[in-house]
């Protein structure tokens, strides 16, 4: 997979979707970004659920390697 963030399924991420991506990434929890977004816990699960889906991932250590790989 290309570092290069153009080649990357994370440009598929609609706008809210990315920023609940980069709050994962950073290990906040689902109640945090529901706080945080002013959004309910059960839309921030069913955002996580699209966003592995778009990514292709299957857990949050997964999420994290991505977003590793991301910066690097």
């Amino acid at each position: 997979m290309s570092k290069k963030t153009n080649n990357h399924p994370i440009v598929s991420l609609a706008t809210r979707e990315l920023e609940v991506y980069h709050m994962l990434a950073k290990g906040m929890k689902t109640s945090e970004i529901a706080n945080a977004l002013s959004l309910k816990a059960n839309t921030i699960s069913t955002i996580k659920k699209v966003i592995f889906k778009k990514l292709e991932i299957t857990s949050i250590f997964e999420l994290y390697k991505l977003s590793e790989n991301i910066k690097n």
